[in-house]
């Protein structure tokens, strides 16, 4: 079975018209680039990368990763009638040495699977901007800056997956968990801490919330601790309000009993 469409199909089906109505175009990349400019009326996918090894195990739906409530209600409502193409920066050749194993090729792999009819853009968002300009949305607003972005939600692109359990582990840890080896680096294609899922909520690890620099560059002011032994080591000083809820590092523990309390914690930047 085929696996990708060209550049030029996609402007065919953008110019009939037939593609808004008939085609879900899936961005795979970061959120900052999706940001910045995008193929019309794609949808933006977008991932921490402590969720990969999920995504992997089958235990995240697509949907789950669309940040966007009202692109998720469309995909959801379209995932199984409509064609879906999926596009990165550049991908090129689904034989290309390494895409298979792509958070890329895992989504397409995993669409298909589903009974979506599934395809990625030869060429990506680059190729298709550069020849078809016309039809992409650029915002000439965006803050974002040239260089690398601070961490943040991932792009799925670029990504690439690891199919032993060394990196798999410790992407699976809960981050307030901090049991890290010290002498173990993040791999190259994990972010570095604190990880931003949405504008005003940060994912980080032990290290971080004893940072005094990386709170006050994130301006992070309230801290949920999800362990049952870790200090919050600023509780006294009055700049920093705590939640902590004891939560055992274990595969066997029940996360959803502690949901509700730490929603409430979380919604109190609100109020």
């Amino acid at each position: 079975m085929m696996s990708s469409k060209s550049v030029e199909w996609l402007q065919e089906e953008l110019e009939s018209g037939l593609g808004v109505s008939s085609l879900l175009l899936l961005d795979c990349r970061s959120h900052e680039l999706y940001e910045s400019s995008h193929i019309e009326s794609a949808i933006n996918l977008a991932i921490p990368g402590l969720m990969l090894r999920r995504l992997k195990k089958g235990n995240l739906p697509i949907r789950s990763i669309i940040p966007n409530n009202e692109d998720k209600e469309k995909f959801v409502k379209r995932c199984k009638t409509d064609m879906i193409l999926l596009y990165d920066e550049a991908t090129t050749d689904w034989q290309e040495t390494g895409l298979v194993s792509s958070v890329l090729g895992l989504l397409l792999q995993k669409l298909r699977d589903d009974g979506s009819k599934a395809f990625y853009l030869e060429g990506g968002f680059n190729k298709f901007q550069t020849d078809y300009p016309e039809h992409c949305e650029i915002n000439l607003d965006c803050s974002c800056p040239s260089s690398s972005p601070p961490a943040s939600v991932l792009g799925l692109g670029g990504l690439r997956i690891n199919s032993d359990c060394s990196d798999g582990e410790s992407s699976d840890r809960e981050p307030g968990s901090a049991t890290e080896s010290e002498g173990s680096p993040l791999p190259n294609n994990q972010p570095a801490f604190p990880v931003q899922i949405l504008p005003y909520l940060y994912l980080g690890c032990a290290k971080d919330s004893t940072n005094l620099d990386i709170l006050g560059k994130y301006n992070i002011k309230y801290i949920l601790n999800v362990t049952p032994n870790l200090p919050n080591m600023f509780e006294h000083d009055g700049d920093f309000k705590y939640k902590q809820i004891p939560i055992s590092d274990h595969w066997s523990q029940n996360l959803s009993q502690f949901f509700p309390e730490a929603i409430s914690f979380i919604g109190e930047l609100w109020q």
